[in-house]
């Protein structure tokens, strides 16, 4: 059975990320907790080449551009001038082999060497968009909730605690450079923090089975998508019955959205199976 809060109380959970974390740190502090898989995959090598040159050869005067293809990019050196500026191409860096993420130089110089070194730091480090990213993700798979439509604050339940506490200190201790902080205020759950918590799941499932009614109306969904959209539902369904429990609330309403939602996309997808195959169409 699932601990109501109302006892043991929850948090509010929010964060500033630093610019960059190591990604192997983080993976190894997350491993123990079950929650790597929310570890983001390594970057793109072009990604990483970027903020690479970025690091090593930027300035105020420095343009660094992509090329077409967008696997390297070009530094290109501004100088200011009365009436005209003037732009000189000074480096082309392009990843010369994916799978061994190394780069290429035109022309090759002492200025490759700074640039490769700033590469390899890039390579095992992940920005803070996407620690947010992951983060976000540890919040929901704890069941927690955001507290605003929009993110950033985020609601953690109180048989939980422990575990978000355990990640915090792993994505603290993988910050390279300024230090992420990861804060957590706890509370007891009175009647205005249940309204609190209990608007903000209303919001968010409201929001999300509006989501999915909207894609299933638009008609262009396929099998696999509108199989996904199910899925959501049901992800759906289950929250609000762990919302119930946490709460000691109600939430019929949710239950009615969620059935509209699941229910539009389980008629599309026997409409969509029922159709004959596109070579069969005006045989």
């Amino acid at each position: 059975m699932i601990e109501s809060c109302l006892d043991t109380g929850g948090a509010v959970a929010f964060w500033a990320a630093c610019e960059f974390t190591d990604r192997d740190r983080l993976r190894a502090g997350l491993r123990p907790l079950g929650l790597d898989e929310f570890v983001p995959d390594p970057r793109p090598p072009a990604g990483v080449l970027k903020d690479a040159l970025e690091e090593a050869l930027g300035g105020s005067r420095v343009l660094i551009r992509p090329l077409a293809d967008r696997d390297g990019f070009t530094v290109v050196k501004e100088e200011r001038g009365r009436h005209a500026n003037a732009y000189a191409t000074a480096l082309v860096a392009r990843v010369r082999d994916a799978a061994q993420a190394t780069v290429e130089y035109d022309p090759f110089d002492d200025r490759a060497a700074a640039v490769n070194a700033a590469f390899r730091r890039h390579a095992g480090r992940i920005p803070a968009a996407q620690l947010s990213a992951c983060l976000v993700k540890v919040v929901e798979s704890l069941g927690g909730t955001r507290l605003r439509p929009t993110g950033a604050v985020y609601w953690i339940p109180g048989p939980k605690l422990d575990a978000w506490a355990a990640v915090a200190r792993a994505v603290e201790a993988a910050s390279d450079g300024r230090p992420s902080a990861v804060y957590v205020i706890r509370h007891r759950l009175d009647v205005d923090a249940v309204r609190a918590v209990r608007d903000a799941v209303v919001g968010e499932v409201q929001a999300a089975t509006a989501r999915i009614a909207e894609e299933v109306a638009a008609g262009d969904l396929g099998t696999r998508a509108l199989e996904t959209r199910r899925q959501q539902a049901h992800d759906l369904r289950d929250k609000v019955v762990l919302y119930e429990e946490l709460l000691s609330v109600g939430l019929a309403d949710l239950h009615r959205a969620v059935d509209i939602a699941d229910q539009a996309a389980a008629t599309a997808s026997l409409l969509l199976a029922a159709q004959p195959p596109a070579s069969a169409v005006g045989v």
